[in-house]
């Protein structure tokens, strides 16, 4: 028989869902604006800037021969994303250690922050499966074992 999450862990798996929940629309945003941000650059040629000697928000020319002076808002995004990647695998372990799920189901979530739209979908899919067990189990516990036989 598999292991089974432990009753007095509920409270814990309903904050550790939130928290994935959260992360995994931060990180499917970000893997969106990053595509937007990779198709800009390397489809337009354009690098995106702030506050730089050419406006406040600046497409520049990424073979420009003066370099902007600003913020490089393209290099900002890679970085958000590659560290917000690294908030939603830890919230994605933490789930997974609560619920007791075999290391597919790991692998599975994971991947959901690095195919754009599919985290989306992912956390959908996993909300439901958590609360629905959850529901279940604690319907389960509130019967009384004289009721069953």
């Amino acid at each position: 028989m598999p292991l089974a999450p432990k009753l007095e862990d509920f409270p814990k798996i309903r904050r550790a869902l939130r928290f994935y929940q959260v992360f995994a629309y931060v990180t499917g945003i970000m893997l969106l604006l990053l595509c937007s941000e990779m198709v800009v650059k390397y489809g337009l040629g354009y690098e995106l800037y702030a506050f730089s000697n050419y406006g406040v928000f600046t497409f520049v020319p990424v073979k420009n021969a003066v370099a902007p002076t600003g913020v490089d808002l393209s290099t900002g995004i890679l970085i958000a994303h590659g560290w917000l990647y690294v908030v939603y695998l830890f919230s994605d372990f933490r789930l997974w250690t609560l619920m007791r799920w075999p290391f597919a189901k790991f692998v599975m979530i994971a991947l959901g922050g690095v195919v754009p739209f599919l985290s989306f979908f992912v956390e959908a899919r996993i909300t439901k499966q958590v609360r629905s067990y959850l529901a279940g189990r604690e319907a389960e516990a509130a019967i009384p074992v004289e009721a069953t036989n």
